[in-house]
């Protein structure tokens, strides 16, 4: 007995040592995990990867082909079947004892992969074309945006250039199959799109495919001049001979399904449509809330916003003439700055998008953390894609080199100067590139780059934009009511977002409404009607957002006293893009603690300013979720 005890009391140690080796040599570490989703949702197309990272080989690419994606139903299917077993996978993580960022990026993956393998059953929901946010009109720019780091990159660029036709061929067979459900687009934007189709077939010396392909060749000082004018009639010829008849093909292959188009009516009115207008509202917007909850919201937000105004235009304040906008510090033109527009406004012109976006990365820094060293460009966007392209987006860099930004102005969208500046902090101080640059401060496993949570994003875009109103040169009461005026014109496009999608609202009925508010211009009305059947729940995901945010700053001040506005930023900041359940779920356990939150700015500095190609937006995501404003 006591030799069997003994015997036990050796072995024992060794069973709890083979037990560890084991789940070491046979469970892979969670890096491993993400690093191999990570390698799976990036090859599945070319313009992703090339987007995502600038040095694909250092994360295990090697000789990728030139892709545009697969658009079959077998892709989708094989899609949805690799994601179900990663989150099988994932499950061996969510109860190990990780990290704090490591638990945080398993919790956020398991959401994630929760709502793509929900599009299962919302297959045809999906729609790769539309008027704005559609492939036929935001290819083009990613093309044109296309980073030329080393030779083989142009080689790419035009293999990719090749693949076209087929990529189109695919989209084509996919309207048809919606079609026969019933599910074809509306008339409207089926005209509009094709008016953007058409506008890619005159192929002359302006065409921003070639303008945009020769300025890129001259930055590359790895390409001689006798290959560089040999790329260029390569690509002009690939064009005519690739671009232009898959342009033309979807435009001949799209009027033949005129017949079929739908009625211009929200998701209410579509088997499956409210059920999948709930999934966008979970996994696009990030909100748990439901919709009479999302309701009731906005209209306390609404009659709050609405008191404001009204007292200010009680007191005489006119809101309709405004001349000034921002105090400019002396010294920003001063500034190292050495990029500037193409418009050819510069960092002295204090008109100029440059010198705004100079100005409010220093007019933020009293409230929000100093951002590290990064470079950035504003350019506008090409004149024949400019009447039907979003007034401003940003284009965030690859994960492995952040220091390639770029933001995209529509000037016949920015009309005034108070619309140019607020436009400006949305997408750059404090808002989408700020945002972004900060997040890299915290080195967030590469695969959250992927995990794209809308009114996270999209609302701090409009966090950032309502907040440039404090920065006005004006009466405060007169830029309250003028921020609140601009928070009542989201509100209310929120509300109807909701009530077309959530209700079964038809245009009369909007008409209606906005008549309330006295809004009668029927034009601009039914403008607003079709872009809201173009992208549901997108107006939801800026407002809704902003309004959960809102939300988290109130409990955030409301746990501490000696919390302030820069506390809550940094924090919100750092923790990083997730849903408001998640986000709420970290504040509540969050022991306030504002030295530990706070950074060492004095380690930052202001942010330089130089020329660029690169970036990665909005219409990515969208990629991915089939899925920067």
């Amino acid at each position: 007995m006591k030799n069997r005890k003994k015997l036990l009391f050796i072995l024992f140690p060794l069973l709890i040592l083979l037990i560890l080796l084991g789940r070491i040599l046979f469970h892979p570490s969670f890096s491993t995990y993400t690093s191999r989703l990570f390698r799976q949702e990036l090859a599945q197309d070319t313009i992703t990867l090339h987007y995502t990272l600038s040095d694909p080989e250092a994360y295990g690419f090697k000789n990728m082909s030139a892709s545009l994606g697969d658009f079959t139903y077998a892709s989708f299917q094989k899609r949805i079947q690799d994601l179900k077993d990663q989150q099988v996978s994932l499950q061996n993580f969510l109860d190990q004892d990780l990290s704090e960022q490591d638990a945080m990026t398993a919790e956020l993956l398991d959401w994630w992969l929760t709502g793509q393998i929900e599009m299962e059953d919302f297959y045809y929901f999906q729609e790769p074309l539309g008027p704005t946010l559609g492939v036929q009109a935001q290819l083009p720019v990613l093309l044109a945006e296309f980073a030329f780091r080393k030779e083989a990159d142009v080689d790419l660029y035009l293999d990719l250039l090749k693949q076209l036709p087929d990529y189109f061929a695919q989209i084509i067979d996919f309207e048809r199959e919606k079609a026969s459900h019933g599910m074809f687009l509306n008339g409207e934007s089926l005209d509009q799109i094709l008016a953007q189709c058409n506008a890619m077939l005159t192929v002359d010396e302006h065409h921003f495919l070639i303008t945009s392909f020769s300025d890129r060749l001259r930055d590359c000082s790895f390409v001689s001049d006798s290959h560089r004018t040999a790329y260029e009639i390569r690509n002009r010829q690939i064009i005519n001979d690739c671009v232009v008849p898959a342009y033309q093909s979807l435009i001949t292959s799209l009027g033949q399904l005129r017949s079929t188009q739908n009625q211009a009516l929200g998701l209410y009115h579509t088997p499956g449509g409210l059920s999948y207008f709930e999934h966008l509202l979970k996994y696009t917007v990030g909100t748990d809330l439901t919709i009479s909850q999302i309701s009731r919201l906005l209209d306390d937000q609404m009659e709050t916003d609405y008191e404001t105004v009204y007292a200010a235009i009680e007191e005489g304040i006119d809101l309709l003439e405004h001349d000034s906008v921002a105090t400019a510090d002396s010294d920003t033109a001063n500034s190292n700055a050495s990029g500037d527009m193409a418009s050819a406004q510069t960092a002295s012109d204090a008109s100029s998008p440059l010198y705004i976006l100079l100005d409010l990365q220093k007019k933020i820094n009293e409230d929000f953390p100093m951002p590290p060293d990064t470079n950035f460009q504003v350019k506008t966007v090409p004149d024949s894609l400019a009447p039907y392209l979003s007034p401003a987006f940003y284009l965030t860099p690859p994960v492995d080199a952040t220091q390639e930004n770029t933001i995209y102005i529509n000037p016949s969208q920015n009309t005034d100067a108070i619309t140019l500046l607020t436009t400006l902090a949305h997408e750059g101080y404090p808002g989408h590139l700020y945002q972004h640059t900060f997040e890299q401060l915290d080195s967030y496993d590469p695969i959250r780059s992927l995990i794209y949570v809308g009114g996270y994003t999209e609302g701090w875009g409009l966090y950032s934009e309502l907040y440039a109103y404090d920065f006005l040169d004006m009466n405060k009461t007169k830029a309250n009511a003028l921020k609140a005026l601009s928070s009542l014109n989201y509100a209310i496009c929120a509300s109807l977002d909701l009530s077309v999608h959530g209700m079964g609202w038809n245009e009369a009925q909007c008409v209606s409404y906005l008549a309330s508010f006295g809004i009668t211009d029927t034009t601009q009305i039914h403008k607003l009607y079709l872009q809201l059947l173009e992208e549901p729940g997108n107006y939801l995901k800026y407002y809704l957002g902003y309004l959960e945010i809102c939300k988290l700053k109130e409990s955030a001040l409301a746990l501490s006293s000696n919390w302030s506005l820069y506390d809550f930023h940094n924090w919100f900041l750092t923790t990083g893009p997730a849903p408001f359940s998640i986000l709420t779920e970290h504040l509540e356990d969050l022991e306030i603690s504002p030295k530990l939150l706070k950074r060492m700015s004095q380690d930052f500095h202001l942010l330089s300013v130089q020329p660029f190609h690169d970036g990665r937006n909005h219409f990515l995501m969208k990629r991915r979720m089939l899925l920067v404003g």
